[in-house]
């Protein structure tokens, strides 16, 4: 008998008979800030679900000018296949420094070993060219799509939110009028290079971003996480005054209509948050809801058995090489773990050889470090085997040390 617990993140493992317990640790996908460089996907590791260190010294996993047509990228939202060995990745295809009303699209990816990624760029306004204020003038931002299992349809839903120059609407400010978000959704086809002309799959009345949708089992209903995004004001459908937190809606139905909810489901007091993202704990019933606080340097984490009410659990730092914005959270086998940690392992050793400075190096040994380096690029670029990367890492390892004597 097939149980499937369909959330945003997981795929549902117990169809191919693993268990719960075959999954050992979370891995979170995200980028890391306002620039080039930041907008690309970083991975990060954790045994507990609430503290991360970051594979690869926080360097990117994906180079986004080989995906984007912006050659940035944002929002990192991936998801374990029904098959149990496929992944699916979806992007914001953004550049953040060409303003924040760039964006008229976003990335579909696929792998089988978290490493190696096809990609398809999709451009709304080339996409949909036919669709009524989709094109370029008017299209505001497609963000942060994410994917899902529709089991009625028998095909990945993905849903973003999509803002338009003519939805906007006054504030409390009179010079400035809010962009208006709804979120929408498509299917993927079978190949995960395309999509469906956009649908509507949620109107909050105001503006709503950061949409995540995770199968409640218990009440047989779906629950959508979002933002209330933009200026404070009163959403008259709610009477409710918006505040840049996480709320729900709940559907018995994946397209909807989904009710809302309004109130605010983090920490009280904690404002503003983005990026939402709701995943199982390992071996619970309880799930982990963890939002960027952006604007204090941390991660928070709640957690809750009902996915109705969130308890405070920890601020989770982000300094160092962990330094993530919105991403995404799945669970990992360990063979799965070991392949990215000697995937990574690799990447640091190339990382420190550079960092010698050139004075230390005699001409053959700079030599030497250029074929270590294409040899190491050619490793990373064309196999998954962790016996590969931890052979050449010794390798280089090895000549550091001689380098260092």
């Amino acid at each position: 008998m097939k149980n499937r617990i369909l959330t945003l993140f997981i795929g549902i493992a117990a169809a191919f008979g693993m268990q719960a317990q075959e999954y050992t640790t979370y891995l979170f996908a995200y980028f890391s800030g306002n620039w080039p460089d930041g907008e690309q996907v970083r991975y990060a590791l954790s045994d507990d679900g609430y503290n991360y260190h970051a594979l690869n010294y926080g360097r990117p996993v994906v180079a986004s000018d080989t995906i984007a047509l912006k050659r940035s990228v944002r929002d990192p939202h991936i998801l374990r296949a029904e098959d149990g060995k496929t992944f699916y990745m979806v992007l914001t295809d953004m550049r953040s420094d060409m303003g924040w009303q760039s964006n008229d699209g976003l990335i579909l990816m696929k792998s089988t070993d978290l490493l190696h990624w096809e990609h398809t760029a999709i451009h709304f306004p080339t996409r949909f060219p036919n669709l009524e204020g989709f094109d370029e003038k008017n299209l505001h931002a497609v963000w942060a799509p994410q994917t899902i299992w529709d089991e009625k349809v028998g095909k990945y839903m993905i849903y973003y939110s999509i803002g338009r120059h003519d939805w906007e609407y006054p504030t409390e400010d009179p010079n400035f009028n809010q962009p208006y978000f709804r979120i929408y959704y498509s299917y993927a086809n079978e190949d995960f290079t395309d999509i469906t002309e956009p649908r509507l799959l949620f109107d909050f009345g105001t503006a709503a971003i950061d949409g995540d949708i995770v199968y409640d089992a218990k009440n047989e209903e779906y629950v959508l996480f979002f933002k209330d995004e933009g200026r404070s004001v009163m959403n008259k459908k709610g009477n409710f005054r918006t505040r840049q937190g996480v709320m729900r809606a709940t559907s018995k139905s994946l397209t909807g209509p989904y009710e809302v909810e309004y109130r605010h489901l983090q920490k009280p007091g904690q404002y503003p948050t983005e990026g939402s993202s709701v995943f199982p704990l390992i071996g619970s019933d309880e799930y982990i809801l963890m939002y960027d606080c952006y604007a204090n340097g941390h991660y928070q984490f709640c957690k809750s058995n009902d996915l109705k009410n969130f308890t405070y659990v920890q601020n989770t730092p982000t300094r160092g090489t962990f330094t993530p914005r919105h991403g995404s959270v799945i669970h990992i086998t360990d063979a799965e773990r070991q392949r990215l940690e000697a995937w990574s392992s690799l990447g640091e050793a190339v990382q420190d050889m550079a960092k010698i400075a050139v004075p230390c190096y005699t001409l053959d040994e700079l030599a030497k470090r250029k074929d270590l380096e294409t040899y190491a690029s050619q490793v990373m670029a064309t196999t998954n085997a962790p016996k590969a990367f931890k052979k050449t890492e010794k390798k280089i390892r090895k000549f550091i040390a001689k380098v260092k004597q």
